[in-house]
């Protein structure tokens, strides 16, 4: 790692990040979210004004490792470390991090679930109690085919906006995070309750939709423990039992 942005302290903020975000990737390929060498996470680089840290392209998410994580500035130069960057994550990925100063961890993902619920020309249902953490704080996005294109890097933060949770119409999920455990708990709701929604409708039986009220509740309810406060360190312990090397 390097001086300019790394200290030698093991529990530097800047390591941490590092750590907690090879971990997103390693957990992603745990639960499926990834989709061989594409989709992206990032992190906002502490201390380092609006550089974030992405994976390289090319490697498995099993594969990435606290140290070969890149650093890329706002205008998406590679500022440290050797690779290249899928040019999607630019597009997907700054916009985000600029616009969103609470957003340090941005996560998208073709996990299986949200492909084929993006297919569907439908909102999201609320209809289990967890998915409630995320009642109306999902946005939606419209497709504009494969995202190289630097403008819709305005509109998709535009479509986001105060959201914890964004449906790419045709494409994907993206949710974001104040930390690490709070934003894979949201990827994991998310991609649950459009699961469930998808198994429910298929029975064609009966559905029990309760009314907003009740699911107001249910988010306030859920704001008394932040996504990812008792499941991170877990998620993590897995790890440093399963595949410590995301550490490295």
């Amino acid at each position: 790692m390097s001086s300019e942005t790394q200290s030698n302290d093991p529990d530097s903020p800047a390591i941490a990040v590092r750590r907690d975000l090879a971990a997103l990737h390693r957990l992603s390929a745990r639960f499926g979210y990834d989709d061989l060498v594409w989709n992206h996470i990032t992190a906002r680089l502490p201390g380092s004004g609006q550089s974030y840290l992405v994976g390289r392209f090319g490697l498995l998410y099993r594969e990435v490792t606290a140290s070969n994580l890149l650093v890329v500035d706002q205008d998406g130069q590679v500022i440290e470390g050797e690779g290249t960057v899928n040019p999607t994550a630019l597009v997907i990925h700054s916009a985000v991090h600029d616009a969103r100063s609470d957003a340090q961890f941005v996560f998208h993902s073709h996990a299986p679930a949200a492909l084929a619920f993006c297919a569907l020309a439908c909102d999201l249902e609320f209809l289990q109690q967890d998915a409630g953490m995320l009642y109306g704080n999902v946005g939606y996005h419209e497709w504009e085919g494969l995202s190289l294109d630097s403008e819709e890097s305005v509109r998709l933060a535009k479509s986001l906006a105060s959201h914890s949770a964004l449906i790419m119409r045709n494409h994907g999920f993206l949710t974001v995070g104040a930390t690490a455990g709070e934003v894979f708990m949201n990827m994991h709701y998310l991609v649950r309750a459009a699961a469930l929604q998808m198994q429910v409708a298929a029975t064609g039986l009966p559905v029990a939709r309760q009314e907003d009220s009740l699911w107001d509740k249910v988010r306030a309810q859920y704001e008394h423990s932040a996504p990812g406060q008792w499941e991170w360190p877990a998620l993590l312990r897995l790890l440093d039992d399963l595949e410590p090397s995301y550490k490295d």
